[in-house]
């Protein structure tokens, strides 16, 4: 049996082959794990679809909060030192009822399939401006470096309204705060490193309230800054939360999706082909893109009673860690998981999550990769990787980090 250990070392769960290998052992063999490591608080790791998908709308009874993401016990203990809690940040993904629900509130109506429809015109002029860039670096670049992290980056930050000489660092500080764990994205391994990349986006987003409430403008900082739930504004650390959470969900996990969709089809060039041959497969394509990259590795929740699976009692208070990529691949709940399959039915897949903290921007993350793709392929005669990609060491949200391609493009 595995050592379940390993779901804690950025290296393994930084590399697909190792990470899938890992999960797969402990779905089958030991789905409910009790996990005991000196520098993090205990938890139960859960590995099958049924047991996350159940405890996913079972919100009353496995909570979000107090404890979200894993994050080693020195910097809980920083965080709730520094911000009076042991998440650093107060998101959408680490609130409860009724809270998450009247947070929720705030930005729902923007990410409705209604509107994020309406931006359709403007993101594909900035998919269109990426595949041209593509076009124009001769044929071989870093497909994750000089596409993928920049396109959807540039997407979120005109909604948001973060100016385009400021998206470089926006983009430094999510690979700091996302991939702290590697030490090429880290800025130290330090505990105050780790507080200084979160000061760094409360200072920034403060300011930005700031300026959006002196002058209101038609985008998503105006609507945080000045937003009003049951008739009072945001508290400070709710409003700068919800910035932050907005500005890297919003691009780091589509970027992983874009790098990993491109990877697939490199990797299956009958689907290629298909896909080029059906384009109305684009917009399935893209949301089984998202099942077999599954970005988003995990999240946590808090028993509130007494609960039993595959004969293991978790006691009331006590931490589980779920899973996506393993469940993403449980053959017990998605028929052929190991296959690429841009004609599955992909409504059984969590990668986005599932009940009431489904992702919010699910419709604007499926749409940005189905346009880019759009864009991309009628375009593209051929394309094959220059060595192997590189993946970001991390145990939350992962993905290529690096993927050299050599391409050509059709003629005009």
């Amino acid at each position: 049996m595995s050592n379940n250990l390993d779901l804690l070392d950025p290296a393994i769960m930084g590399d697909e082959t190792s990470m899938y290998a890992l999960l797969e052992d402990l779905r089958e063999n030991d789905p409910v794990s009790y996990v005991e490591h000196p520098d993090y608080q205990p938890f139960w790791s859960i590995t099958r679809h049924e047991d996350i998908k159940f405890i996913s709308q079972n919100n009353e009874r496995f909570l979000n909060n107090p404890r979200t993401v894993l994050i080693q016990k020195e910097f809980e203990q920083a965080m709730l030192e520094q911000f009076g809690t042991r998440n650093g940040l107060e998101t959408l993904i680490h609130m409860d009822a009724p809270k998450h629900r009247k947070l929720r509130g705030v930005t729902r109506d923007w990410f409705k399939p209604g509107p994020i429809g309406r931006l359709s015109g403007d993101i594909q002029s900035i998919a269109k401006e990426y595949v041209d860039k593509m076009e124009s670096l001769g044929g071989e670049c870093d497909f994750v470096k000089e596409i993928s992290l920049l396109y959807p980056l540039r997407v979120i930050m005109s909604i948001i309204g973060v100016a385009p000489e400021e998206e470089a660092m926006m983009l430094k500080l999510t690979q700091e705060l996302f991939g702290g764990a590697d030490p090429s994205q880290s800025r130290g391994e330090e505990v105050e490193d780790g507080l200084a990349v979160l000061m760094d986006f409360f200072n920034y987003f403060t300011a930005l309230v700031e300026q959006r409430k002196k002058n209101p403008q038609d985008d998503l900082a105006t609507l945080l800054a000045t937003a009003l739930v049951d008739g009072e504004p945001l508290e400070q650390l709710e409003q700068i939360s919800y910035f932050i959470i907005t500005a890297t969900a919003g691009h780091d996990t589509t970027a992983a999706t874009i790098a990993g969709g491109l990877r697939a089809l490199i990797q299956h060039p009958e689907q290629m082909d298909k896909l080029r041959a059906n384009p109305e497969l684009y917009h399935n394509a893209a949301r089984e893109m998202i099942r077999w990259t599954s970005p988003v590795r995990h999240m946590m929740r808090t028993t509130t009673q007494d609960e039993e699976f595959h004969g293991q009692t978790i006691k009331a208070g006590e931490n589980l860690c779920l899973w996506y990529p393993a469940a993403n691949r449980d053959a017990r709940a998605i028929e052929n998981p190991d296959v690429f399959d841009i004609e599955r039915d992909t409504r059984n897949q969590l990668a986005l999550g599932f009940g009431g903290h489904m992702c919010l921007g699910q419709h604007l993350a499926v749409l940005e990769v189905e346009l880019f793709f759009r864009e991309l392929i009628p375009r593209l005669r051929h394309v094959e990787f220059v060595g192997e990609p590189e993946w970001v060491q991390a145990i939350f949200v992962g993905g290529p980090k690096s993927m050299q391609v050599r391409y050509e493009f059709l003629a005009k």
